[in-house]
């Protein structure tokens, strides 16, 4: 047991950089520890190893506690760093619901002396991670616990639009509103709220991103192209800044045994999706290329495709130089 519960550091690295499921995970965790010193940082797939490497204690070692949500990490120098925080006394938590992390769980960088390991693809990760301090709650104080207990709609919307439930209506256009402010702006406006009904920011972040995200979708219409496979898959690959999810799903709306991959220029990553019939494994698929994700919706960075567009305007200005 800690020394002084006061002087507790909660550090907290959770999805993003503007991620629903990520930003609900970490206010979940914040939301229980509601007057503690809890420090949060968002991290994107591709940048999840350097930032966990980062981490530091912040007291002497017996009062940290580290939480990583809706993340997962590819490297053994990231495990072996985690474990030593753990030896110096730090108590570390991993809640994650992507399938390259439950599909690995056993791998050596995960190989850490976690204080709490929940992996499941029941839920969504602010979900589980909700269910799992429900139960710690009950220990309480009265007033503490109702105020968690008050959290629970916003972890159902963050599971009802990272699964694909959407029996929640409003779900979809909080995850538009949250992409659209900002994964840590979006945090803090969801921490001072005690029911899930949209602040001002949040609502006007909506209303941008509506417009952003038709935007989105016209470069992505302007720049698709369509391949088809030997196996009768349909790759169908495009262009989009920022609304992946949104801009995806336009795409293969109707589609049948259809891939669909979009570079987004905003991230500088790769969104996987597919269609309804579609039984490819994304991410699997993402995961050759240093990834990760569902079977339904993965990505992944590369650095190739990054130079690509100035590769290409270089080739088709140098053709037109050399002739003249």
């Amino acid at each position: 047991m800690s020394k002084d519960v006061s002087r507790r550091a909660v550090q907290v690295v959770s999805h993003g950089p503007s991620c629903l499921d990520g930003v609900i995970a970490a206010a979940a965790i914040a939301r229980f520890y509601d007057g503690r010193r809890v420090i949060t940082q968002l991290a994107a797939n591709g940048d999840s190893d350097r930032v966990l490497q980062d981490l530091q204690l912040r007291t002497d070692g017996d009062d940290d506690e580290i939480w990583i949500t809706d993340l997962s990490w590819n490297t053994t120098a990231t495990g072996e760093h985690l474990t030593e925080l753990a030896h110096k006394g730090a108590r570390i938590h991993w809640i994650d619901h992507h399938r390259t992390a439950v599909a690995r769980a056993d791998a050596p960088e995960f190989r850490v002396p976690f204080a709490v390991r929940v992996l499941s693809e029941r839920y969504s990760a602010a979900r589980l991670t909700f269910n799992y301090l429900r139960r710690r709650a009950a220990k309480l104080p009265r007033e503490r616990a109702r105020l968690f207990e008050s959290f629970a709609p916003f972890a159902a919307i963050a599971d009802d639009n990272d699964r694909w439930i959407h029996r929640i209506p409003e779900s979809k256009d909080w995850a538009m509103a949250v992409q659209t402010l900002g994964g840590m702006e979006s945090y803090r406006e969801i921490l001072r709220m005690r029911e899930p009904r949209m602040s001002r920011r949040l609502r006007a972040a909506l209303d941008a991103g509506r417009a952003a995200m038709a935007k989105s979708l016209e470069l992505a219409r302007s720049t698709m192209v369509d391949r088809m496979l030997a196996s009768g898959i349909k790759v169908r690959s495009a262009c989009c800044f920022g609304y992946s999810s949104e801009v995806a799903a336009a795409l293969y709306q109707g589609q049948t045994r259809t891939v669909v991959a979009l570079f987004d220029l905003r991230s500088q990553g790769v969104s996987l999706r597919r269609s309804a019939d579609s039984e490819v494994d994304l991410s699997a698929l993402a995961r050759v290329f240093g990834g990760g994700g569902h079977a339904a919706a993965a990505g992944f960075t590369t650095a190739d495709l990054k130079r690509a567009p100035a590769e290409r305007l270089s080739e088709l200005l140098g053709d037109r130089l050399s002739g003249e």
